[in-house]
């Protein structure tokens, strides 16, 4: 067993980053499933939606989007819980600031990963504020102490437009956005043949044209200033070895190779290499992969070969399923191990929450636990049946869509009243950790750690499902032992 304990900079080595929207809770069950394996992994959360910094999480209700930290756990909370609590076990764990989000609000981010289809471009305003939000994020992880990984999402700064311009166009935008670098830019790219050789054995190669490279450079040049000036604040405030990784992922389409490869380049012209990139693969949040595990495995191998060839690797998001135990479906973990050789890394978070609502839910009718989860289940119903009358944040065709099939089932007899499985429910039940009570409190949290810390049988049942679900990933993706490769990036000359 190594001797280094605690929060620690993995390095660009594959593991598992869960997220611990209840950390009193979850924390138990996932450290003694990392024990079991001898597994070195991510704790985290979303900063652009799970949590916030104290001032927010303390504040008033209605000061504040009901989105922007809706766990209840503030970052200094979840990264001190994590921190100490990973020292007690001896386990190695890199503490990740999950999604530094530049977005116009935390509602419009959680719109994005709501199956919400529309394209939001920010003002001027929007991103200035957006920029500052995330440096206070910042401070408060580096003021932990305990902080030593950052993922960045600028996707919200992509400007698709510009797929839609004619030649001429793009020429005089390219020209206009870049100036005397116009030149620069278009050197790195002409004439030049990338070819990169993935685990299936198979060369992959590209070019680009002058079109393509001018496009690229337009589509993408707010998003990479946006990373750039981020990454910048987090190298001036850290004083210890920390990695990045880059949120490709929550965007309309699947990521084009190409595209990625123009991105990494970039990144690499600004002096930021990440240890991981997360594409947009395909997958959706809480449903398992459903298309053809032969061209996922041919899409992964693309990417994945481009990312090493700059020292990163594949990182994998939306990584939960339609159940809490079904993976992310048959075939789908292997497709990814034949594709990148193991070398991934691999993030979980709400399926968490999805389970213990599920195992509330399950208990009979008039126990503590069934009544507790049917308070939850009223309280958000509730509270989404008013967001669409009154066209909150969070109101969206796609969430109305989600009620009315909902209340149909369950009038038609196809769906029992009160359903955990309801889609509203599974896509929306985030909520019940931030609404409050007539005292301000987050009194449907505070009942479920109450729960949690007075019921040794349901605590006992809650730890062993943590524990089982969290040892179906790593089994499945094959993390076991992973800490020798940590070592090896640790002590490396």
């Amino acid at each position: 067993m190594s001797q280094v304990v605690g929060p620690t900079y993995l390095g660009p080595v594959g593991h598992p980053a869960l997220g611990i929207r209840i950390p009193e809770i979850l924390l138990p069950g996932i450290l003694k499933a990392f024990k079991k394996r001898n597994v070195a992994g991510g704790l985290m959360l979303s900063f652009g939606r799970e949590t916030a910094p104290e001032w927010v999480i303390n504040a008033p209700y209605g000061k504040y989007e009901i989105t922007q930290g809706h766990t209840g756990t503030s970052i200094r909370k979840y990264m001190t819980m994590a921190a100490e609590a990973s020292i007690r076990e001896g386990l190695i764990v890199e503490i990740e600031a999950d999604h530094l989000t530049i977005a116009p609000s935390s509602a419009e981010a959680v719109k994005r990963i709501s199956e919400v289809k529309y394209e939001y471009r920010m003002s001027k305003e929007e991103l200035e504020k957006s920029i500052n939000y995330v440096k206070a994020e910042i401070d408060e992880a580096v003021s932990t102490g305990y902080v030593n990984f950052y993922t960045l999402d600028t996707c919200f700064l992509i400007d698709y437009s510009v797929e839609n311009l004619g030649h001429e166009q793009v020429k005089s935008m390219f020209f206009e956005i870049f100036g005397d670098c116009a030149k620069d830019i278009l050197k790195r790219y002409s004439s030049r043949e990338y070819i990169f050789i993935g685990e299936l054995g198979i060369p992959y190669k590209y070019n680009f044209s002058q079109e393509e490279v001018m496009k690229f450079a337009i589509k993408y040049a707010e998003s990479l200033k946006a990373t750039k000036l981020i990454y910048d604040y987090i190298k001036s405030k850290m004083t210890k070895p920390f990695g990045v990784e880059i949120a490709f992922d929550e965007t309309p389409v699947l990521t084009d190779p190409k595209e990625m490869l123009f991105y990494m380049k970039e990144l690499w012209e600004m002096g930021i290499r990440p240890d991981f990139i997360a594409p947009n693969i395909g997958f959706k949040k809480r449903k398992d992969y459903s298309g053809d595990l032969k061209s996922l495995e041919r899409r992964v191998d693309r990417l994945s070969a481009i990312a090493k060839s700059f020292g990163s690797l594949i990182s994998i998001h939306s990584g939960s399923g339609t159940t809490p135990y079904s993976g992310k479906g048959i075939g789908t973990y292997e497709a990814l191990l034949k594709a990148t050789g193991g070398a991934i890394k691999y993030k979980i978070s709400g399926v968490y929450i999805e389970l213990l609502f599920d195992l509330l839910a399950s208990y009979p009718k008039g126990t503590r636990q069934r009544e507790l989860f049917e308070t939850i289940f009223d309280n958000v119903y509730d509270f989404l049946k008013k967001q669409i009358e009154q066209d909150g944040i969070l109101a969206s065709p796609e969430l109305k869509a989600q009620l009315e099939l909902y209340e149909k089932e369950v009038s038609t007899g196809v769906r029992e009243e009160k359903d955990s499985r309801a889609d509203f429910f599974r896509y929306y039940s985030f909520i019940a950790l931030n609404l409050r009570d007539s005292e301000d409190r987050r009194f449907l949290r505070e009942s479920i750690v109450e729960l949690y810390n007075e019921d040794v049988e349901f605590r006992e049942r809650y730890d062993k499902e943590v524990e089982a679900l969290t040892l179906r990933l790593i089994d499945g993706l094959k993390y076991e032992n992973n800490v020798l490769k940590v070592m090896e990036w640790l002590t490396r000359q």
